[in-house]
């Protein structure tokens, strides 16, 4: 039959259902961050803390009197997720994984691509923050629990769990807050460009300008400047409210809700840029 005697038939097959559209696209973006070396290496480096950290626990739990300064309790899990932060290993992932997801497919036209297809801009979003998110993971919540097992394995007691009983939760629940705050900003500053350069620099100088101001108010003889003014150093001080210590940090609670209110404009921004990106292909 010749193709201008075909007419139009409607799809009759069943819709996949919202999360199987999401892992879809988040396989997709994974698999071609998994076959750059720079991005495993990166990965690799990032666990060094880890490593250092897993050490401290075997000298201090096999050798408890030849270093009696080296205490194993529920601060070295808040200290080793925020050092992650600190010390830029999520920063850079959250760069290298996230700055280009969205403002590539802006540039290149693949976003129209995405959307001609049964996906809606939230499938988007989604699929676009898994792989982001599940990288972020891997440097801190992957490492942090194992440092939890090599404790287990080595101690011969409960004496940490029973000061800290909901170590584990505390661990599990800092570690998604803080990977999701990232995902979502780096992604609405991605969102922002057509120029993954740009959008990877934007996020820099937006995480990294933070501390500096901080320095800067500290300068200017204001003592203990607010922390929530800082992407960093409220991520750092909210981890007192997960673990419990709310009375050693800065504003803790103040900086939750700082950081509450950057992942709402975050997803707002999201929105208007990906209706607009669509209303205009």
């Amino acid at each position: 039959m010749p193709l201008h005697d075909l007419t139009y038939q409607r799809f009759e097959g069943e819709r996949s259902s919202r999360l199987a559209r999401s892992v879809a696209m988040a396989r997709s973006s994974g698999s071609l961050l998994l076959k750059r070396r720079s991005f495993l290496l990166l990965l690799a480096v990032s666990w060094i803390p880890a490593i250092v950290r897993g050490a401290q626990i075997f000298v201090a739990r096999k050798f408890p009197d030849a270093f009696p300064f080296l205490t194993i309790d529920a601060l070295l899990w808040q200290d080793f997720v925020s050092q992650q932060v600190v010390f830029l290993p999520v920063l850079l992932i959250a760069l290298y994984a996230g700055a280009s997801a969205i403002s590539a497919d802006l540039s290149s036209g693949a976003f129209v691509v995405y959307l001609s297809k049964p996906i809606s801009r939230s499938d988007y979003v989604i699929g676009k923050a898994i792989p982001v998110m599940t990288a972020l993971l891997a440097v801190t919540l992957a490492p942090a629990l194992t440092l939890l097992l090599a404790h287990v394995f080595l101690a011969e007691d409960f004496v940490l769990f029973k000061a800290a009983p909901l170590l584990p939760l505390s661990v599990v629940s800092y570690s998604v807050w803080t990977c999701l705050y990232f995902t979502l900003v780096v992604l609405a500053v991605s969102s922002l460009s057509r120029s993954p350069r740009v959008a990877g620099a934007g996020f820099g100088a937006l995480a990294l300008a933070g501390p500096i101001f901080l320095e800067a108010l500290s300068r200017l003889r204001i003592v203990d400047p607010p922390a929530f003014l800082s992407m960093i150093d409220a991520t750092v001080d909210s981890g007192h409210v997960f673990f419990g210590n709310t009375s050693t940090g800065s504003a803790p609670f103040a900086s939750l809700a700082a950081m509450a209110l950057g992942m709402g404009i975050s997803l707002a921004i999201l929105r208007w840029r990906l209706r607009s990106a669509e209303v205009s292909s």
